[in-house]
């Protein structure tokens, strides 16, 4: 695969909340190409190819592959069904695609001219067990659907995720070249005394987060179509989570 070269400080892409560093889970393909970024917020380390900001006005399509998903290698508990992993995978998926059908591009189903192709995983991810029930019951072949929110927050009931990272790669949909690439955070951090994670990640933070992954992308698509003087700080975007009332 052919790499563009150079490195760009400023990505404005993601805005996850606090991070922390992890070890490199092995799904990028060059960490080395990672600058750090110290005191940031939004971006643990960040590559840009040089010029691939302005190279995206060729791009009216985005190809965004199923993440992949990684457990921790620390992970006390290990055990996740297929069907929650599948769920968990689609509907964040789910939840980039709507952001860019709603700003008017292309979902490809296939590399070509003018698409981004979007490769990317959940990885670190730490579980920790519920106490098992039987209402934790699962149907073989369940499937969630980005309009069942209800059914995703139900997972959540059955799972706990203590804490994961997003990786990702953005590359040309013809030559493979690496456009960018990020990694960030999501989760507690583990406390320096005790090496523990207590907090939990909520779905509502995860979908905002994956909407805000969308749209930071989205903004410097289209950036890249409008003369400098007028473009926007799409590091300012940071969608927030809905708030839910359970019933």
């Amino acid at each position: 695969m052919k790499r563009i070269t150079g490195i760009m400080v400023v990505l404005g892409l993601f805005a996850l909340g606090p991070l922390a560093w992890a070890a490199d889970s092995g799904f990028l393909s060059d960490y080395a190409l990672l600058e750090e970024r110290p005191g940031d917020e939004v971006v643990a380390r960040a590559y840009i190819a040089t010029g691939a900001l302005d190279a995206l006005a060729g791009y009216g399509s985005v190809m965004i592959d199923q993440p992949e998903v990684l457990l921790a290698a620390d992970s006390k508990y290990k055990g996740a069904k297929p069907d929650h992993l599948k769920t968990l995978a689609d509907t964040l998926r789910q939840a980039m695609v709507e952001r860019f059908e709603a700003g008017g591009y292309t979902i490809a189903d296939q590399p070509g001219p003018g698409v981004v192709y979007v490769h990317w995983a959940v990885t670190d991810l730490y579980l920790k067990k519920k106490k098992r029930s039987i209402l934790s019951y699962t149907p073989a072949g369940f499937v969630i659907h980005s309009t069942a929110q209800a059914a995703i927050r139900d997972l959540w009931r059955k799972i706990d995720i203590v804490e994961l990272n997003i990786e990702a790669e953005f590359l040309d949909g013809v030559s493979e070249d690496l456009l960018a690439a990020v990694v960030l955070e999501r989760g507690a951090r583990k406390d320096k005394a005790t090496g523990q994670k207590q907090e939990l990640v909520s779905w509502e933070d995860l979908d905002a987060a994956m909407q805000t992954f969308g749209e930071r992308l989205r903004c410097n698509l289209d950036n890249a179509r409008k003369p400098e003087d007028a473009r926007y700080d799409c590091s300012s975007i940071n969608l927030k989570p809905a708030v839910v009332t359970e019933s």
